[in-house]
C-alpha cells in the first residue's frame, strides 16, 4: 500500500469533515489566508459550487491545510475543488491521506480533480498501487499577463485589428461601466449567464449555477465586479479577486451575452485597461479550451500554464 496501516488510522483521527462550510467560514478563510495558493481558493466562490445535487464538505487536517470538496452522493463521487489549501510539500500527501480515507467507504467510488502539470504528476508517482488515475478527461490552458508589459494604449501592428474594433464599437454605441453589486436588476444580469450559456460554442466545460449564486449573493468575495452597460441595457459582467499569497489577479468572471459584434473583444480589453488602471501588476484570466486559448491569446498573454482534469478510483 505504500503506507503504514497504523500511521493511516492516526491520520484518520486527524482529519475533520465540515458539511455546513458556511457555519466554518472563518475556519476555511484562515486556511485560504496562510495557504492559500490557486486562483479559486476563495471561500465565497466555493460556497457558489453548492447546488444542483452538489454539497459542499470541507475537510480539515491537523495542521490547518485543506481541502475543498464538494459531493454528488448520487453519483457516488466528489471534486477537490481547486488544489488543495497546503504548502507545496503537503499537497499530494494531504490528497493520498484523504482518497484512503473516502475510499474506505461505499458511498464514494470516484474522486474528480482539476490539478497543474506538476502537481498531477507527482500526484501519480506517489498514488497507492490500489488506486488508479484514470485519463485525463479534458486540459484547460490558462493565460497570465504583466501588466508592465501590457500596452492600454494598443500601439502597434499586432493592436491594429483590435484597435480598429474598439474604435468603431465605442463610436457607435453608448458604453458604461457600472459597479456590479450596486446595479439592482439581478434578473438582467441573470439574463446575460442564459444567453451565454446558450450560445457558448466548443466541448464547454462550465457550470453555469454557481454564476447565479455569485450574483445572488451580491458578489460575495470579488475585489472587483463590473457591468458593462452598452445603450442602456447590461451585456456583460467582470469580476475577480486576488490570488491568495501572490501580487495576481484572478479574472474569474467574463461574460456576455453575444448581443453585438466584438463584443467579447471588448469585455476582455476593458478588464484588462481596467486593471492595469488600478495597478494590478499580473492577472490570471482563466483557464479554457483551445477556442478560448486562441481567444486570449490576441491580447498578448505573457505566459499560459495547464491544469487537466482527471479522476482517481479504487482498483
Amino acid at each position: 500500500m505504500g503506507f503504514r496501516q497504523a500511521g493511516l488510522i492516526n491520520t484518520f483521527h486527524r482529519m475533520k469533515f465540515f458539511e455546513n462550510v458556511l457555519a466554518e467560514k472563518t475556519r476555511i478563510e484562515k486556511a485560504i489566508k496562510k495557504y492559500g495558493n490557486a486562483p479559486e481558493h476563495n471561500f465565497w466562490w466555493y460556497y457558489c459550487q453548492e447546488g444542483e445535487g452538489q454539497k459542499d464538505v470541507y475537510i480539515e487536517f491537523s495542521d490547518g491545510a485543506g481541502l475543498l470538496t464538494y459531493e454528488e452522493r448520487e453519483q457516488k463521487r466528489v471534486t477537490v475543488f481547486a488544489s488543495p489549501v497546503a504548502p507545496p510539500e503537503r499537497r499530494v500527501p494531504i490528497i493520498i491521506e484523504y482518497l484512503e480515507r473516502v475510499f474506505q467507504s461505499s458511498r464514494i467510488e470516484k474522486v474528480i480533480f482539476e490539478l497543474e502539470t506538476e502537481l498531477r504528476r507527482e500526484l501519480l508517482k506517489k498514488l497507492p498501487a490500489h488506486m488508479k488515475a484514470r485519463a485525463i478527461n479534458y486540459t484547460l490552458v490558462w493565460p497570465v499577463y504583466n501588466f508592465e508589459n501590457f500596452d492600454s494604449k494598443m500601439s502597434g501592428k499586432h493592436w491594429k485589428t483590435l484597435r480598429k474594433e474598439r474604435n468603431t464599437f465605442y463610436q457607435n454605441h453608448r458604453v458604461s461601466v457600472v459597479k456590479a453589486e450596486k446595479y439592482k436588476d439581478k434578473e438582467a444580469l441573470h439574463q446575460i449567464i442564459e444567453e451565454w450559456r446558450k450560445k457558448r460554442g466548443g466541448r464547454d466545460r462550465a457550470y453555469f449555477f454557481p454564476y447565479y449564486n455569485f450574483i445572488d449573493g451580491n458578489f460575495r468575495g470579488a475585489t472587483e465586479a463590473r457591468v458593462l452597460v452598452v445603450d442602456g441595457k447590461a451585456v456583460g459582467i467582470n469580476s475577480g479577486w486576488m490570488i491568495p499569497n501572490t501580487n495576481r489577479f484572478y479574472g474569474a468572471l467574463g461574460i456576455h451575452n453575444y448581443s453585438l459584434p466584438d463584443l467579447g473583444d471588448m469585455l476582455y480589453l476593458e478588464d484588462l485597461m481596467w486593471l492595469k488602471k488600478h495597478n494590478y501588476k499580473e492577472a490570471d484570466m482563466g483557464g479554457g479550451e483551445a477556442a478560448l486559448t486562441n481567444f486570449k491569446n490576441k491580447f498578448q498573454p505573457q505566459s499560459f500554464y495547464k491544469t487537466h482534469n482527471f479522476s482517481v478510483v479504487k482498483c
